[in-house]
């Protein structure tokens, strides 16, 4: 109590503070109390509504017809995405044999110039993919509109990987559609046999989707990389021409990725291996004593390189396996219940 009578000030200042602390502890006890009811409410509702969901619908005419509602409004909308897909798919015109030879070889020229100008390698058999029908026509006029499209969506592919800035191409090939002439025949996979399990019999249904699989073989960097997969992903930039509103959609199976250099900086200076130096070559003897007779008073040589670079200046070889995506009219489905 002295010390209270001789320091009231502080004493004053001392009280505030444990009643304040006093204060805030009341109600953040309050507030965690609140808390935890809030929570547990949140915990058994949750719990309920998930018992609800679970629980057969009562057979009433009322449910019936709300189901069926629902139903019915889940296929509209699957049947006008199937229509958006289908209206965005290029669509190839009809093509007469030797119209789709004549439409290859001029495709082909286009890319390689455009190669040459963006001076990126090209394999010494280019063809799109096509070679073969460089110098022979399709079996069928069918079959010639089928490789028309096949022939945009490589292309698409090729340009795609042209403006994304790669070093070369090293590899392209394409697989043959079914109804082609030489074209391999699919092992079928015999059917289960449905019967003897007790289960009704499947209806075949027709696929909603075709993919044609185009490989390629790519040196360049990792920008052009994620440039490439940005824009592989992105049915905007796989239109057929730019102020098209039709785009291929493609999904990438496989991605391989290795550096071109097995070894790096450091691992072929200790084999002994060359290196190349980041400072250029020094003048000679009598180059040096020329330029000093010249010139007068010269700048110190560069010092030596005493670092080299041991990672990001190496190029990458990726390996791709892109399927080009071609939806069917079975896409518009009806649901049903």
């Amino acid at each position: 109590m002295d010390w209270i009578r001789e320091n009231k000030v502080l004493a004053t200042i001392l009280g505030g503070i444990a009643a304040g602390v006093l204060g805030l502890g009341y109600l953040l006890f309050d507030a965690w109390g609140a808390y935890s009811t809030a929570r547990d409410e949140y915990v058994a509702l949750g719990g309920q509504i998930a018992q609800i969901k679970g629980l057969a619908l009562a057979p009433t005419e009322a449910n019936l017809k709300a189901k069926q509602a629902l139903v019915d409004e889940y296929g509209t909308n699957v049947g006008k995405l199937g229509g958006a897909l289908l209206f965005l798919q290029p669509v190839p015109a009809p093509s007469k044999q030797a119209e789709f030879q004549t439409k290859l070889k001029d495709r082909v020229l286009q890319v390689k110039n455009l190669a040459q100008g963006l001076k990126v390698s090209l394999p010494p058999d280019f063809g799109l993919g096509f070679t073969d029908y460089l110098g022979a026509l399709p079996s069928s006029d069918a079959v010639a509109t089928e490789l028309s499209g096949y022939l945009d969506g490589v292309e698409a592919i090729v340009k795609v990987a042209l403006g994304s800035g790669v070093k070369s191409i090293d590899l392209l090939e394409r697989a043959a559609l079914p109804n082609e002439k030489g074209a391999a025949t699919p092992r079928q996979t015999p059917p289960a046999r449905p019967q003897q399990l007790g289960l009704p019999t499947p209806v075949n249904q027709p696929p909603l989707v075709e993919k044609r699989n185009v490989s390629l073989v790519m040196t360049l960097d990792q920008g052009a990389l994620q440039r490439i997969m940005s824009q592989l992903a992105n049915p905007v930039d796989m239109k057929v021409l730019p102020e098209a509103d039709q785009s291929f959609f493609t999904s990438i199976r496989v991605l391989r990725v290795e550096n071109q250099s097995k070894e790096g900086p450091v691992r072929r200076r200790s084999a002994g291996l060359p290196v190349e130096s980041a400072s250029g070559s020094s003048p000679s003897g009598s180059a040096k004593a020329a330029d000093a007779s010249s010139v007068g008073l010269l700048p110190p040589p560069p010092a030596p390189a005493d670092s080299v670079p041991v990672m990001g200046q190496e190029l990458l070889k990726v390996q791709m396996e892109i399927d080009l995506v071609k939806f069917s009219d079975a896409i518009r489905v009806a649901v049903t219940p």
